[in-house]
């Protein structure tokens, strides 16, 4: 090189020594980050599971529910002032077993845990494979308005860590004139005050976690839009 065209190098670019990580470096930081965002993320499975009742006309059970949350949805519905408990959930013919599904049995859990049948319904809308809790929440919505119900107030029964997104999901299919609490039952396959340290507490507060994000971004991406 030239000694003007070496000048002129100089004067818009320098050569400088710098410092990288080597692949042992950069392990050590993924490790430190992940720990890092466990140790943030402890209060992570208290967030999702809300315990925010309303005393609701009305006792939403999602049909999915294993049977010692059908208990505690039976005694919440004996301790409130419901008019009905309202067994929710989407249909899967090919699940199903001669016609009968799971909102059938968990209408028939209730009546076997105490409720009469005449203060027991049926809300079902046909399975999707997206976004189930969502249409479940309109199956909801059609019994109510096939009742002649646009204003009026709900609790839905779920799993804690489902509580805050069932509660976000049910709030946005029923739409205005409608108060929606929730009532989270305490997972029993894992101590929810330390989620972190069983495989069933991370799958379930991370999953639920992950889908609670993606049913606040859904709008923006054109899903779970209710229809009229």
């Amino acid at each position: 090189m030239r000694p003007e065209t070496a000048r002129y190098v100089g004067w818009l670019v320098q050569r400088r020594e710098r410092w990288s990580l080597t692949l042992a470096g950069r392990l050590a930081v993924l490790v430190a980050l992940a720990i890092g965002v466990l140790l943030g993320a402890r209060g992570l499975h208290a967030f999702l599971a809300v315990d925010e009742p309303v005393g609701g006309q009305f006792l939403v059970v999602e049909a999915w529910l294993p049977d010692y949350a059908m208990a505690e949805a039976a005694n919440a519905f004996r301790q409130g002032r419901y008019e009905k408990v309202i067994a929710a959930g989407t249909i899967d013919e090919e699940r199903d077993v001669n016609g009968e599904n799971r909102e059938f049995f968990a209408a028939w859990k209730m009546m076997r845990l105490g409720i009469d049948e005449d203060r027991i319904a049926l809300a079902t809308r046909h399975d999707s494979e997206r976004d189930r809790t969502f249409h479940s929440a309109l199956a909801v919505k059609t019994w109510l308005r096939d009742h002649g119900l646009r204003r009026g107030s709900i609790d839905v029964v779920t799993m804690a860590a489902h509580a805050r997104r069932s509660r976000l999901l049910f709030s946005r299919a029923l739409g205005e004139g409608f108060d929606v609490g929730v009532i989270g039952v305490t997972d029993r396959r894992f101590d929810p005050s330390h989620w972190w340290r069983s495989s069933a507490g991370v799958r379930v507060t991370i999953d639920e976690a992950i889908a609670y994000l993606y049913a606040r971004t859904a709008p923006l991406l054109g899903g779970e839009s209710p229809p009229d």
